[in-house]
Formats: structure tokens, C-alpha cells, sequence
């Protein structure tokens, strides 16, 4: 009884003392060289900090750095918001598979395995929230969970679930099969006509998604679509707008080709997502209905560069290399019209991680790298309804920050290196 005795009292004390460590340890403080200050716009020299229960709760310029027994030391690095990826499929790994046969070869269950993976080389690449649109078997809303209830380590997410799209559309896999074999495509919602679009949408919304994504036009990687012509009517996508709108929740749409962007946009959308085939029609009609542009160059350099894929049957012109000019010619007349773009890069259809790589790809379409910066934090926050929780390093916000070595304003590559990883206040990079 004595030895029971002296456990229990020995356990008490772990408790007390473990409760007064975790107190303690509740307060953080970040002594940063660097800052980059979005009301400047340039890089403010020595700051401080305080961090506590995951948000920050000061941000100091005036401080004596001899009254902290603990600090975290970054007196070297240049810090910033965590960064945001506005256009990711985490469960995705298309860039590997050889036909649309892969898809259907793996059991649900790997989705989640080959998603938790991707989504720690996500966090490590810097970029603390993403906006996840289209997966397969509502796996982006329990890989969401698990982050959130830190069962994995990985970004804030928000996620759509399966895209909806139209019979025979892009996404539909089974395009390719003869009339004589039914099939029946788990992969994408396929809706047709407004009814079922409210149905599919409400589903949607049963599974507890934060958006609804909506495939407008066809696409380059789906058989027999074309990525021009238009899918949806303005009456079916606005018919997801509506019922999505009745629980507070947005709708994206995959469009590129103008008639599918302006049936979107004209429908209600809050974001077009590739916009390949933008025009200053479409570019005007975006400024006017103050929607988000969510372009994604990585994954068509990647395609078209990288990979050097045949998509001349498919697109306007067969020369990959006048494609993405193209590409960035359309990005930089929209980002001269001052429409609103948000980071957005199809991860995925590239491999994860190399999410950074894009922003010197804005930087050669002509954007400056203080608006690149702020299309991956504070316009991003926006365009998610969470400025006021993230996409910036302020007081009352969530402690999601980077750290770089240098100054991202005269080399917008560093952010390819990202050393050091903070999200709600916890440390999951630190290779300083």
C-alpha cells in the first residue's frame, strides 16, 4: 500500500510540475534580424516576438532583449507569414501515374497515406494553410481532420471534396470505356442540370467541405474534353453558388477557356481557378465582379517545359514553349489590371514541396516581388475569408511564420529554402 502510496503522490507531483513547464512554456519570444513590414513594403530591421497559446500577442520594435532568459534567435533571417497555396490536391500524385488506368488501382485507404505524406513535405516547404480543391473520396476532409486534431503534421487546410462536373466531363475518368460497360465514377461528382447540382452540392456539404469546386470548362489532362469549351450553364453553376451560399461557403471554378469564365463569374464564383485563356473581355469582367484569380504557372511549366507533354491536340498552339509565354502574357495582363491573384499552384500535377518554385515564375511575368509575396499571404487570407487569423506577422493573429536567410524583396528565390517552419506557434522546421 505504502509503494501504491508514494506512486501516486510521485505521479501528483509530474502533474504539478508538467502543468507549470507547459505555463511556461506557453509563452514564446522570436528576436527576428529582419521583418517584412506589409504597410512599408520593405524590410524592417530587429523585432521581437511574443507568442502565447499559438497566437501572437506583440510585435515589438523597442525591447531589451537582456530581461528574456529564452528567445528563439533569428537575429540572421528575414521573417514572414506562414505562405499559402491556394490551388493544391494533396492526395494527388498525378505527375507519377502513366495512364488514367493508376487511378483506379490504389484502394481509398492509400489516398490518405500517399496525402500524409504530401502534406509534411507541404508544411516543411513553408506554406502553413492551403486551399485543397478536388479529391478523391472526400480524403481532403479527413486529412483536414487529422491535422486538425494533430493526428499528422501537415498545413491548415480547407478543401471542396470531389469536383463536380458533367457527364463526360473533366475529371470523369471513365470517358474513355465503351457504351456497353456501365460505369459509374466515384472519383468527381458528376451533376447534370441545376437539380442535380444542388443535390451533389448538398452532399457536399453534408461531408462538412469548406468549398465547393465546380469544373466550368474540360480540361488538358482528361480524355476526349476540350479545355476551351464551356461545361456548365450560368444557371447550374449558379444553382451550387446558391446552396453552397446558404451555409456560408464559397465556390471555385476550374475554368479555362473565356466562356466557361464568364459563365462562372456572371454565375457568382468567388475564384477562377487556370484561367488559361483569359481575355481583356474576361480580365474586366473579373475586376468588375471583384472575384480571385488563381492562375497556377508551376504545373504548366512542369507540363509543357519540364515534362515537354504533347498537349498540341488539346490547346491552341503546339509549340509548348509559345504556350507558356502565352501563359505569362495573360498572368501579367491580368496583374496589370490590377486584378486580384492569389498563389495557386495545382501541386500535384508537379511534385509536392516544390510549391516556392513558382514565385519566380510571377517574378518573370512581371510582378513585383512585394505583390508576389502578398498573393501567397495577404491577398490568399482573403480570398479564404481568414485575414484576420493569418497572411500577416500582427498582433491578435495565428504564429504562423517563415524564416529565410536574406532579403526576398531583391531575390524572391530564397523562398525555395525555407529553413524555418512555424504554424499556431509550434516549431516543425528548424534547420537554421
Amino acid at each position: 500500500m505504502k509503494k501504491v502510496k508514494k506512486t501516486g503522490l510521485n505521479i501528483f507531483f509530474w502533474i504539478l510540475t508538467s502543468a507549470n513547464i507547459v505555463a511556461q512554456e506557453s509563452v514564446q519570444h522570436i528576436f527576428a534580424g529582419g521583418i517584412l513590414d506589409f504597410n512599408t513594403e520593405k524590410i524592417e530591421n530587429n523585432v521581437l516576438i511574443t507568442i502565447k497559446k499559438g497566437k501572437i500577442i506583440e510585435v515589438e520594435k523597442n525591447f531589451n532583449l537582456s530581461t528574456l532568459e529564452n528567445y528563439i534567435d533569428l537575429s540572421d533571417y528575414t521573417i514572414l507569414p506562414g505562405l499559402i497555396d491556394c490551388h493544391t490536391h494533396l492526395i494527388g500524385n498525378w505527375y507519377m501515374e502513366q495512364d488514367e488506368f493508376d487511378v483506379y488501382a490504389l484502394p481509398a485507404a492509400s489516398y490518405g497515406i500517399i496525402g500524409t505524406v504530401n502534406a509534411k513535405k507541404t508544411l516543411e516547404a513553408g506554406f502553413t494553410t492551403i486551399r485543397d480543391l478536388h479529391s478523391y473520396f472526400y480524403g481532403d476532409v479527413a486529412l483536414r481532420d487529422a491535422i486538425n486534431k494533430d493526428w499528422i503534421i501537415g498545413p491548415r487546410m480547407y478543401v471542396s471534396g470531389p469536383a463536380l462536373t458533367i457527364t463526360g466531363g473533366h475529371g470523369a475518368f471513365g470517358n474513355w470505356l465503351s457504351p456497353q460497360i456501365e460505369f459509374k465514377d466515384k472519383l468527381v461528382s458528376i451533376a447534370d442540370g441545376e437539380d442535380e447540382v444542388r443535390k451533389e452540392t448538398r452532399k457536399h456539404l453534408k461531408y462538412k467541405v469548406d468549398w465547393v469546386k465546380i469544373f466550368a470548362t474540360g480540361g488538358f489532362g482528361s480524355y476526349g474534353t476540350k479545355p476551351g469549351a464551356a461545361s456548365y450553364t450560368i444557371q447550374e453553376i449558379a444553382a451550387a453558388v446558391d446552396e453552397a451560399g446558404k451555409r456560408g461557403i464559397k465556390v471555385a471554378a476550374h475554368a479555362h477557356g473565356t466562356e466557361g469564365i464568364k459563365n462562372a463569374l456572371l454565375a457568382g464564383v468567388t475564384s477562377i481557378e487556370h484561367a488559361t485563356f483569359l481575355d481583356n473581355e474576361t480580365i474586366e469582367l473579373l475586376l468588375q465582379k471583384e472575384a480571385f484569380l488563381s492562375m497556377d504557372l508551376l504545373s504548366a511549366y512542369y507540363e509543357l517545359i519540364e515534362k515537354n507533354k504533347d498537349f498540341g491536340d488539346k490547346g491552341d498552339d503546339s509549340n509548348n514553349n509559345k504556350m507558356f509565354e502565352s501563359l505569362l502574357e495573360t498572368f501579367s495582363k491580368a496583374y496589370k489590371k490590377n486584378v486580384k491573384i492569389v498563389f495557386a499552384t495545382d501541386a500535384g500535377v508537379y511534385p509536392h514541396g516544390r510549391n516556392a518554385e513558382q514565385f519566380s515564375l510571377m517574378k518573370e511575368a512581371g510582378m513585383k516581388e512585394i505583390d508576389i509575396i502578398k498573393s501567397a499571404t495577404l491577398t490568399a487570407a482573403e480570398l479564404l475569408g481568414i485575414e484576420d487569423k493569418i497572411g500577416s506577422i500582427e498582433k491578435g493573429k495565428l504564429a504562423d511564420i517563415v524564416a529565410i536567410r536574406g532579403n526576398p524583396l531583391t531575390n524572391i528565390k530564397l523562398l525555395e529554402n525555407i529553413p524555418f517552419v512555424m504554424k499556431d506557434g509550434k516549431i516543425y522546421k528548424n534547420e537554421k
